[in-house]
């Protein structure tokens, strides 16, 4: 009889590292190219040599109108493609809970690694953002902090893929309204003496007394009309990225719960490794 074991390791750290990584590097990019949008002159956005071809000639955009329509855009896609990368989180989230089940039986077949090395990952890419989410609390007793945000996040973004950010009845509440939710910071000076608070919003504010600076976790919300051309600023972009920063670190404390739970040993990256 053969009694070898085959030792499976999980380590869930690498895949939120991952998520991390990829919506950090995508706010990286945006940032860069929202200053060039800035700061670009309309001389140097002028179209040289072959690559000045018109489509709808005499329908171009004023220099300035450019401007404001790319830094839209560069929110909007912000958004749009750090949900895409939420949904990716998602799906490892649900094929390491499914694999914390099969450690826990201490016994496994080659179906068994078969089904969820390949077969889950598959699977549960095809689910939709919302029944990720519905499926891990329904299935693994899971529902991570900050969830009803980034489903409300998902809903924009649909609408900004679908229906290039017109709000539809489609995105719409029974109000006729899509309101998208937040969790983000807000910077405080708070006098000592007085107790007076001053949200700081430009570099530079200063109270005329002596005061403290304070981190204040704060709810952002911004509410679509029906008809309304979705438009995102900077602010937003921030507060998605502290949104699903929330999100990944509150999915990874659960699912290392769900393993405590089980029994199941989760490994940890070597950090001399690193």
């Amino acid at each position: 009889m053969n009694d070898s074991k085959v030792v499976i390791n999980l380590n869930f750290d690498n895949s939120r590292a991952h998520f991390l990584r990829a919506i950090q590097h995508q706010l990286d990019v945006v940032r860069l190219l929202i200053a060039g949008a800035k700061r670009v002159t309309s001389e140097e956005s002028v179209p040289h040599g072959f690559h000045n071809f018109s489509p709808a000639h005499g329908a171009e955009l004023s220099h300035e109108q450019a401007r404001d329509k790319a830094l839209d855009w560069l929110n909007n896609c912000f958004l749009r493609d750090s949900i895409e990368e939420t949904d990716l989180f998602l799906g490892r989230c649900l094929s390491f809970c499914a694999a914390i089940e099969l450690a826990e039986n201490g016994k496994m077949t080659a179906v068994d690694i078969d089904h969820v090395v390949r077969v889950l990952p598959q699977k549960h890419h095809k689910i939709h953002f919302p029944e990720k989410i519905a499926t891990l609390e329904r299935k693994y007793g899971i529902k991570p902090t900050f969830s009803e945000h980034v489903l409300s996040l998902n809903k924009i973004r649909t609408c900004l893929v679908h229906r290039s950010g017109r709000v539809s009845p489609l995105d719409a509440t029974p109000n006729d309204v899509l309101v998208g939710r937040w969790v983000t910071y807000q910077m405080v000076l708070r006098g000592l003496e007085t107790g007076e608070k001053l949200v700081l919003t430009t570099q530079g504010q200063v109270m005329n007394e002596e005061s403290m600076l304070e981190m204040h976790f704060v709810e952002h919300k911004r509410t679509f009309t029906l008809g309304e051309q979705i438009s995102l600023s900077p602010f937003d972009t921030y507060s998605t990225i502290f949104t699903l920063w929330r999100f990944g670190l509150a999915c990874a404390e659960a699912i290392g719960k769900l393993a405590i739970k089980h029994g199941v040993p989760i490994n940890k990256p070597d950090q001399s490794a690193e």
